[in-house]
């Protein structure tokens, strides 16, 4: 089981501190992506080489941008990497949205953190569905 979640940035320094006010009960712990990678401040071509290197690490991405599920090489390194993904269904949802995402949908979440990977969720307010990686 994966008990650490590396959030992105644009998820929000309230969702990883939110996450981890519950820590004693559902033991996983958030990281946050500027505290591991900080030159991601800096603009980056592709998500490829931090993907890998974050599974390799033993942690979950949580990330806004859904669409590393669905570009072909981001992919590729999501499947490579045995990587596993949470994703916000929506990049403009406000913080609370983001945090009811992750809150309403912790089953599914915990769920995809004891299945072998790879594996890759996307969280919507309304439901939560597992995307399916070759």
């Amino acid at each position: 089981m994966i008990d650490q979640i590396y959030v992105e940035n644009g998820v929000g320094r309230a969702v990883m501190e939110a996450i981890n006010l519950f820590t004693p009960r559902h033991r996983v712990t958030a990281v946050w992506q500027h505290d591991i990678h900080p030159q991601m401040q800096r603009k980056q071509y592709g998500d490829e080489w931090w993907i890998a290197d974050v599974a390799g690490r033993g942690m979950a991405i949580l990330t806004q941008d859904r669409a590393i599920i669905d570009e072909a090489t981001e992919r590729q390194a999501i499947v490579d990497s045995e990587a596993k993904v949470i994703a916000l269904g929506k990049a403009n949802y406000t913080t609370w949205e983001k945090l009811r995402c992750v809150v309403n949908h912790w089953e599914a979440v915990d769920r995809l953190l004891r299945a072998p990977g790879p594996q890759a969720i996307t969280l919507l307010l309304s439901e939560a569905r597992f995307e399916r990686l070759p």
